[in-house]
């Protein structure tokens, strides 16, 4: 959820570039992970090189690759803004089963367990994504995911809703796996910033200003239109993923690119790696099942009738690429990077949910708000998005391109630890501060700031997160962004699940305290992973050369 932009030079944005050029003086060869950010020339290269097919997507029409974009946006907002939008209005709930004798735990379920059945649901999606194609994958998350809504809409038992909201966490996962690669399979290394920008800003932006609206649409129409207005945007959605939303699976044939080749591999991975290496890359994908990238062919380029056909060509070995894809998922844990990202990243997210459980309680018990305004508190949540969006773009970006030319031009994934310290610190005293104030007393601006600033915060811990993710474990880059982005939700289900009941006991000022000593500890992490991650990436670099050389032998 990255989005990198310095200068005339771009950093690669969200998802999975591997991009290695030349090497060091490290007696094994080049260590990977590290890349040329800066050349000589300074000229930004089209990378990955497209090929001359005219189905390939890196060649569609600009309006095209601009349909892909609006339909992955379409379905992000709508997805991500029910499964997380129910905390202006959670009073109902409250009000609708406590006296059925469901406790406050179990009403909270209804916002916790969709956010960690997103991150279950990238496990899932993602790996049938890589086996049977986008298009098919998207289509059926999206039909699945009006079908969950309609369920939730006409529901009166709290057993019914919950499963409801279940599936329709399962289906978002699309969201933070599927959309973000598609949208990297339609644009070049250097534009990605931007379209990225637009992904999650839009995403943001959009979803706090249609939670902002629930509580007043709760007020007027009822809580069950809550639903039905997602069912009539989900429904329009899947008419225009239909008729746009194509497919963007595609076999690159290999390019020479000075002296290097450039390769996109199954998992969306680009990778610039020199020839010498070339061979025993494509033995080392033949060994895993993987179908080695073809020679260039021509081809007539597809009718819009067969373009917009629900299926695609499925993969020769579909459970071969799927079980590799979880293979490599658990191997990517291996590096100290991968883990101090998901902490990052999953303490981020329980933090921020678990500010969305209580400032319904918050604002209308302890300071008096109407309950159709507590979804004010959402304009909060589109100002900080914003300020973490600009943080990332305008401060973090320029200091990682400022290391890497202090490098001699060489960046190291470890440089974006850095640019994490101030949000991490600016967190910490937001969670202290929404803490001693949400018991009332106080003035309602101090929880308020608190979430306001927090969204800040957060935003830029994820966008740093999983940009140094996908840099972090350099072998296998898109299957460990999958175990960040998909493993952040569920640990942070964790979180969310013991805060409700140390607020019950102990109250806001201890609950919030202690999240905030857990945050700031595993923010701490990050000095010895700066140092530890390089050497564990060498010793990756070493091992592999090793065992070329026996190989060989």
């Amino acid at each position: 959820m990255a989005h990198r932009e310095a200068g005339s030079v771009e950093l690669k944005a969200d998802m999975v570039i591997q991009h290695i050029e030349g090497r060091n003086d490290d007696k094994h060869g080049h260590i990977e992970g590290n890349a040329l950010l800066v050349n000589k020339d300074g000229v930004i290269r089209n990378i990955p090189v497209p090929s001359s097919d005219p189905n390939d997507p890196l060649n569609f029409r600009p309006w095209e690759k601009y349909a892909v974009v609006f339909c992955c946006c379409w379905f992000s907002i709508m997805g991500l803004s029910m499964a997380s939008g129910l905390g202006a209005i959670l009073h109902v709930f409250f009000e609708l089963y406590t006296p059925q004798g469901y406790d406050a735990e179990q009403v909270v379920f209804l916002i916790t367990l969709p956010t960690l059945c997103i991150g279950l649901g990238n496990y899932i999606i993602l790996p049938l994504a890589l086996a049977y194609g986008r298009r098919p994958v998207f289509l059926i998350s999206m039909v699945i995911l009006l079908a969950a809504t309609i369920a939730a809409a006409l529901q009166d038992s709290y057993d019914g809703h919950l499963a409801a909201r279940v599936v329709q966490g399962l289906a978002t996962g699309v969201s933070e796996s599927l959309l973000p690669l598609m949208l990297t399979e339609v644009t070049f290394l250097h534009e990605r910033a931007r379209i990225f920008g637009l992904y999650w800003m839009i995403q943001n932006a959009i979803s706090s200003t249609i939670n902002l609206t629930s509580s007043y649409l709760n007020h007027d129409l009822g809580w069950r239109w809550y639903y039905w207005i997602f069912v009539i945007t989900v429904g329009v959605g899947i008419v225009i993923a239909y008729l746009f939303a194509f497919e963007t699976q595609f076999s690159r044939p290999v390019e020479s690119l000075d002296g290097q080749i450039v390769i996109t591999d199954e998992f969306g991975v680009t990778r610039v790696i020199p020839d010498s290496e070339a061979q025993e890359y494509f033995a080392n994908m033949e060994r895993s099942g993987l179908v080695p990238p073809g020679a260039a062919h021509a081809t007539a380029r597809k009718t819009y009738a067969q373009r917009i056909r629900p299926w695609s060509t499925p993969h020769p070995q579909p459970g071969r690429v799927m079980a590799m894809s979880w293979l490599h998922m658990v191997q990517s844990l291996s590096s100290p990077g991968i883990l101090y990202a998901v902490l990052t990243s999953s303490i981020a997210l329980g933090c921020g949910v678990g500010m969305s459980l209580t400032y319904n309680a918050v604002l209308i018990q302890n300071y008096g708000w109407p309950q159709q305004d507590v979804g004010l508190i959402n304009v909060g949540g589109i100002i900080g998005a914003l300020l973490g969006m600009l943080y990332c773009t305008f401060l973090g970006d320029p200091f990682v391109m400022w290391a890497a030319r202090r490098n001699k031009g060489v960046h190291k994934p470890e440089h974006h630890l850095l640019t994490m310290a101030p949000p991490a610190v600016i967190g910490v005293g937001m969670l202290l501060l929404y803490g001693f104030t949400a018991g009332g007393g106080t003035s309602w601006w101090g929880p308020y700031i608190g979430w306001t600033i927090f969204q800040y915060s957060f935003t830029a811990v994820i966008i740093i997160s999983t940009t140094f993710a996908s840099e972090a474990a350099p072998k296998n880059p898109g299957p460990a962004l999958v175990v960040v982005v998909g493993t952040k939700n569920i640990v942070s289900f964790g979180v969310t699940y013991g805060l409700t009941p140390m607020v019950e006991r102990h109250g806001y000022e201890w609950a919030f305290g202690v999240l905030a000593g857990i945050t700031g500890g595993i923010f701490l992490l990050g000095i010895p992973v700066y140092f530890l991650n390089p050497k564990w990436r060498a010793y990756v670099s070493s091992t592999e050369a090793e065992k070329n050389v026996n190989r060989a032998d």
